[in-house]
Formats: structure tokens, sequence, C-alpha cells
């Protein structure tokens, strides 16, 4: 079941895959193989600088991950994070940041089956 705050959560962005890869399918699975792999445990230590209240961290892992996330065609999700990068490099607050970003985490837990579906069916 989906919330109303995670409406649009549900689909990847073909217009930006496109741009990104047009025909290249080989790297399309590549980066979607790799981001499965490398770049979703990742977030862990994410969640570990916000615990902690590493504002400088969480910027510059937020920055680190952000890229990922339009790679693979996950817009929303990419501008999400922006909102967590921009929050705790010019306004860290304890409650905002973590709520937002359970419910970053949220999404990405709900796209990942998505992309594990859209990985089987580039590698048919």
């Amino acid at each position: 079941m989906t919330h109303s705050a995670d409406k649009g959560f549900d689909q990847l962005d073909r217009a930006r895959l496109l741009q990104l890869y047009e025909d290249d399918t080989e790297t399309l699975i590549s980066s979607i193989e790799m981001f499965l792999d490398e770049v979703v445990p990742a977030f862990q230590v994410l969640e570990n600088l916000i615990e902690v209240q590493d504002w400088p961290g969480v910027s510059a892992m937020t920055h680190q991950l952000r890229p990922w996330l339009g790679m693979v065609g996950l817009t929303r999700l990419e501008q999400q994070l922006e909102v967590i990068e921009r929050l705790a490099k010019e306004k860290p607050d304890y409650e905002m940041i973590p709520d937002a970003y359970r419910n970053f985490i949220q999404n990405l837990e709900h796209m990942q089956p998505v992309l594990k579906t859209e990985l089987q069916q580039l590698t048919k």
C-alpha cells in the first residue's frame, strides 16, 4: 500500500534513462547491478551518520550517492536525497533530517524490486 507522500515512486524515469543510455543496454545493466550491489548498502553508512548527527558527513555522503539515483532512473528519489543534503548543509535539524531519511529509505526499498524486475527484463 502506498501513502499519498509516496505517489509517483513506483516507476523509473524512462526519459532520463533514454537520455543517459540511448541504446546502450549493457551499460544500463551494469549501472543497475552496481547500484543494487554496492550503492544500496552504502545507505547504511548514511543512516549511521544521521544517527550520530554528523551533518558535514551526511552532506558529503548524500552528495556522493545522489547521482547514482539518477543513473538508474530514480529521479524522484534523487530529488528527495538532494533535500536531505541541503538540510544537512544549511539547517541541520535532528528531527527533520531523520524523518526525511526514513521517508526516502521507504521509497528506496519500494523501488528495489522495480529495479530488479527491470534488470530481469533487460537481461532476457
